[in-house]
């Protein structure tokens, strides 16, 4: 029996020297800075390793809203502002945008997508009539989703953490998750039903507590779309072309409220007046090597938002200590949970690594700040 015991200590010690070896392999460290060359501010969505540059907007004001391309050093190389009334102009605000293989530019809006080249010429225009039409008043919120390549492009019509039901929880047996425009049937088709996802099932015809919001990743190397939800324990994998479950990534959060209690309770969503105060999953973020990372944000508690509130701190939305980043290595969970104390992070990069716009302080700068940091496997 004590040589039983012993065996069986020395296996649960090896055990945790091997998660604990495993944990360490992983580290985050910050590698450049991009100081982007504007007093207006600015967003980043895209870049493109070959030329190395960087694809984002300028907000002016009441001047409008410009599509960029930043080079490598943050200079603003062509800035152009492209809502209004021309052949070269889109009406409703742009969604999404990226850089396309062929060295042009993609940019969607609710009701258009267009293709320009590298002066922000319109090259081609698709019209659809979407499901539910949305605006947006801080530039182009993500990285354009194609889901096919050639001239006959598919591609999302839906944006991250924006859907349909922004307009009221519906039912999960009537909200799909997936909106894309299919170029064979030249309209937009819907998949994906909210029902069926775990945390879900057993809601087909009653509304779920909150409203829940869709959040998209692409392997482009292996055109697999990746799918969770702001209020999700798993991240679904998609073949874009027939739509196939690949396979399913479980997600499990260190702290996460409103996912202590299947089915979901309502009492699990901590609010004050219209501002929400539970924890929900924010971005997914398509690395090299296999590896995949999710970040969430923390709840807070009704003393917290009242303290910050109160005294004047910036809100959890954009405090980076509020936000942690899972990683995943071949759909497998890595341990621990990080934090970018620096910022809030806005996309991959190539080579593991990501970058983050740096949180404003007091003082005004005549350039808006960025970090690339990298995701390191030792």
């Amino acid at each position: 029996m004590k040589n039983k015991l012993t065996f069986l200590a020395l296996l649960l010690g090896a055990i945790f020297l091997s998660s604990s070896g495993f944990a360490q392999k992983i580290q985050l460290k910050k590698v450049a800075d991009l100081n982007i060359e504007s007093l207006a501010p600015v967003g980043i969505r895209d870049y493109d390793p070959v030329k190395d540059e960087y694809l984002g907007f300028v907000n002016k004001g009441s001047d409008g809203l410009e599509l960029a391309i930043f080079d490598s050093k943050g200079k603003i190389l062509v800035s152009e502002v492209r809502r209004g009334d021309g052949p070269n102009y889109y009406s409703s605000s742009a969604l999404t945008m990226g850089f396309a293989p062929d060295e042009g530019i993609f940019v969607q809006t609710s009701t258009e997508f267009l293709k320009y080249d590298r002066e922000f010429n319109v090259i081609k225009r698709i019209r659809f009539e979407p499901k539910f039409t949305t605006e947006v008043y801080s530039g182009p919120r993500e990285k354009f989703i194609p889901l096919s390549k050639g001239d006959q492009i598919s591609f999302l019509t839906s944006v991250s953490n924006i859907s349909g039901m922004a307009l009221g929880p519906e039912v999960p047996s009537k909200t799909q998750l997936i909106e894309y425009y299919d170029p064979s049937l030249q309209s937009v088709q819907s998949i994906a039903p909210l029902s069926e996802r775990a945390v879900f099932q057993g809601y087909q015809d009653e509304k779920t507590p909150v409203p829940i919001y869709s959040i998209y990743g692409l392997n482009s190397k292996e055109n697999l779309l990746y799918l969770t939800t702001t209020i999700d324990n798993e991240i679904t994998v998609y073949n874009p072309i027939n739509w196939f479950v690949v396979k399913r990534i479980k997600v499990k959060h260190e702290k996460f409220k409103p996912l202590d209690n299947i089915p979901l309770k309502e009492t699990n969503f901590d609010r004050v007046e219209r501002y929400k105060l539970y924890a929900e999953n924010q971005k997914l973020l398509m690395f090299d090597s296999d590896l995949l990372g999710l970040v969430y944000i923390l709840g807070e508690s009704e003393a917290s938002f009242e303290s910050r509130k109160n005294t004047g701190i910036k809100s959890r939305l954009k405090d980076p200590e509020s936000y942690r980043l899972i990683l995943f290595k071949d759909g497998v969970q890595l341990p621990g949970e990080h934090m970018i104390s620096s910022g809030l992070i806005e996309m991959p990069l190539p080579n593991n690594r990501f970058l983050v716009k740096v949180s404003e302080g007091d003082e005004e700068m005549e350039y808006y700040p960025y970090e690339i940091w990298e995701v390191v496997e030792n």
